[in-house]
């Protein structure tokens, strides 16, 4: 007899999909295989569901088939209404802290996150999930820099746009990310460059002359879009307030 999904499975398959790129969504992927053996469906299966979860996604031309179910339409909208939420509530499936350990991915959070911590008290509680938040930008712009179109993992940054302490309802939206490398993160982490209402990119007027230089070798001044997930002009725009803010 034929199983219909479960919310919990829906989820996992949902958080599978956000952190994997268009086109690998086969029976034989190893990410697909391992979510399948955890919840005890086939690899076929999980990679139907994911071309199902891929119809309800409206940031992306390539649409999925139009059959997602009523379990699938829920689980999306929890996920656009809260993400932390989405990412929380699947623990038990996963049977780990934060997400499912798909192949790989519990190795490269857990690396992640220990080159991110630092030992002072405002900083020792552990941001849950931010692991995912990486993985799910650099999916969804293909594993490569917006700006300088560097392709090594190990040099770029899945950046906030509202940041991480300044919106706790915005720390998993998948409009708050950009992905850039460690120099540009750095200086849009610091309000040193921003991005205009045509994603092109904005020097502070204080950023020194040698470090300007440095900051416009690009491959463009405007930042190459993401297979999904525009990042957001409203966010942006809170962005390059705080900017124009730091500079008077």
């Amino acid at each position: 007899m034929r199983r219909n999904w479960s919310e919990d499975e829906v989820r996992a398959a949902l958080l599978l999909y956000l952190r994997l790129e268009f086109g690998k969504f086969h029976k034989g992927n190893p990410d697909v295989i391992a979510l399948a053996s955890r919840i005890g469906r086939s690899a076929s299966a999980v990679a139907l569901k994911l071309t199902n979860l891929a119809a309800l996604d409206d940031s992306v031309p390539q649409r999925g088939m139009a059959n997602a179910s009523a379990t699938d339409r829920k689980v999306w909208q929890q996920f656009l209404t809260s993400p932390e939420t989405l990412i929380r509530d699947t623990t038990p499936l996963a049977g780990s802290d934060d997400l499912p350990a798909v192949d790989g991915f519990a190795e490269r959070q857990s690396r992640y996150e220990a080159q991110q911590s630092q030992p002072q008290a405002t900083t020792i509680t552990r941001r849950q999930g931010q692991g995912f938040f990486r993985e799910m930008i650099l999916a969804s712009y293909r594993s490569r820099c917006a700006l300088t179109g560097l392709e090594d993992t190990r040099l770029l940054t899945a950046s906030h746009i509202v940041g991480w302490a300044e919106d706790r309802l915005l720390r998993f939206n998948p409009h708050n990310g950009l992905c850039l490398n460690a120099l540009h993160d750095r200086a849009f982490d610091r309000h040193l460059i921003s991005f205009d209402e045509d994603y092109r990119m904005i020097i502070a007027p204080d950023v020194p002359k040698a470090a300007r230089s440095q900051l416009e070798r690009t491959d463009s001044t405007r930042l190459a879009m993401p297979a999904r997930f525009l990042p957001s002009q409203d966010f942006l725009e809170r962005h390059r307030r705080h900017m124009w803010l730091r500079c008077n």
